[in-house]
């Protein structure tokens, strides 16, 4: 049996980590909607893109100075990182599902890791599985 001190670190690293690349993959999307490359976003930034890459990727954490230095630039308030983005297509509409699932999908993953229940994250799998059945032509 893992005692409370052992897992409530680790458990926070994971979250951390998961949360760093929600924000880059939030930066990315806002990024594009803005019709920014990410060589545009880095010469703002003064960095090189791989840096920015980085960011997106979830690889290095982007500092609170850095995130508003972002926000600034995409003209977009900060809190906007931590919401649920939405790409914007070439018609100004959704860009399809793919960004939105990807999305999705981190936003599945972090709720389903912090299902401590062996048998809750079972029956949770087992759920979506089934969802995902009844859709199959």
């Amino acid at each position: 049996m893992k005692s409370a001190q052992g897992s409530g670190p680790v458990d926070r690293r994971k979250r951390s980590r998961m949360l760093d690349a929600e924000v880059g993959q939030s930066i990315r999307v806002h990024r594009k909607n803005a019709k920014m490359t990410l060589q545009g976003l880095a010469d703002r930034l003064g960095i090189a893109y791989q840096q920015v890459q980085k960011y997106e990727t979830g690889v290095n954490r982007v500092g609170a100075g850095r995130l508003m230095e972002i926000a600034e630039i995409l003209n977009i308030p900060v809190a906007s990182f931590f919401e649920t983005p939405h790409v914007a297509g070439e018609d100004g509409g959704s860009a399809g599902v793919d960004s939105e699932a990807a999305v999705q999908s981190r936003q599945v993953v972090v709720a389903f890791t912090r299902i401590k229940d062996p048998q809750k994250r079972k029956a949770a799998l087992a759920y979506v599985r089934s969802l995902s059945d009844s859709e199959t032509p």
